[in-house]
């Protein structure tokens, strides 16, 4: 650090010789012990004995001033000395410390970058899983809405399914029914056991209405085919080429007939044989027999 340096002033005092007045004053003529000279006359040379004790303070003076000066600058130059070097030291020292500062900020600069560059690749690694889970969040919802159609699908199976038990079920019972059933005991005399239902088919013949109130009259109703097919009637009523009258009513007073196994319309008022159908008679003693069946 620089110190504060002391300046002095120093000024130093010439000694002349000692000058003769132009014009002495004169004395007042009573108090003088001396001769009154006339104006104008020159006073006399002091002596050369005189000369060296004039001379002699200044120089002593001028010896101590030269002495103190020199003094002085060999302070000031010891002063200018210590503060120059100390000045270099504090200049190695500034750059010294301007060297590190630069390596730390150049260390920090790389240690930046460094960091920026895994910043970008930990963006671009998150932009890739945020991708893949988009897209994995896709395909999830596609295999839930899959799997919940799948299960849709499955109730629905499983409806028909049971819906089809039930009517293998009825179908079982009513197969074994009619396995242990004898017609003159499940059906009326003069009418046969076809296909789960007692059909009876007259050899007479009378108008659609009559026909109806007919079957009425014996529990039963004209045949009501079940999405119709060729083995609705029986095979001896198709082989017959006879026109029967049957459940079904058309608009317009037109009723449905059966002719060699397929369906037609006619006027209601028409003559013709018909087909009365019902379900077998399961209290008779044939019921007993099925039971019996059943249990063995």
């Amino acid at each position: 650090m620089a110190e504060s340096v002391v300046y002095a002033d120093l000024k130093f005092a010439v000694a002349l010789p000692p000058t003769t007045p132009a014009c002495p004053t004169a004395p007042d003529e009573d108090d003088s012990p001396y001769e009154n000279m006339p104006l104008g006359t020159v006073a006399p040379a002091p002596s050369p004995g005189n000369w060296p004790r004039r001379w002699r303070v200044p120089a002593g003076l001028l010896a101590a001033s030269l002495l103190l000066l020199l003094v002085a600058t060999i302070a000031l130059g010891t002063c200018y000395w210590q503060v120059t070097r100390r000045l270099q030291d504090t200049s190695r020292e500034h750059t010294a410390e301007q060297d590190r500062l630069s390596q730390e900020v150049s260390a920090r600069e790389q240690s930046l970058e460094q960091t920026r560059l895994e910043l970008a690749w930990a963006r671009a690694e998150l932009q890739q899983a945020w991708q893949e889970g988009n897209s994995s969040q896709l395909e999830l919802e596609s295999l839930n809405a899959e799997l919940q159609y799948t299960r849709q699908e499955m109730d629905v199976l499983q409806k028909e399914m049971q819906e089809v038990q039930v009517k293998l079920n009825d179908s079982e019972n009513t197969v074994s029914s009619l396995r242990a059933c004898v017609n003159t005991d499940c059906c009326p005399l003069g009418w046969v056991l076809y296909r789960s239902k007692c059909l009876f088919v007259s050899m007479e013949m009378k108008t659609w209405l009559d026909s109806q109130m007919y079957c009425r009259s014996n529990l039963a109703q004209l045949l009501v085919p079940d999405n119709w097919s060729p083995w609705t009637v029986p095979h001896f009523v198709q082989a017959s080429g006879a026109k029967y009258w049957i459940g079904e009513k058309s608009r317009y007073s037109y009723c449905s007939i059966t002719y060699s196994g397929k369906r037609h319309t006619y006027h209601c008022s028409g003559n013709f044989p018909w087909i009365c159908e019902k379900p077998p008679d399961l209290s008779s003693p044939s019921k007993t027999r099925l039971l019996l069946l059943a249990k063995g």
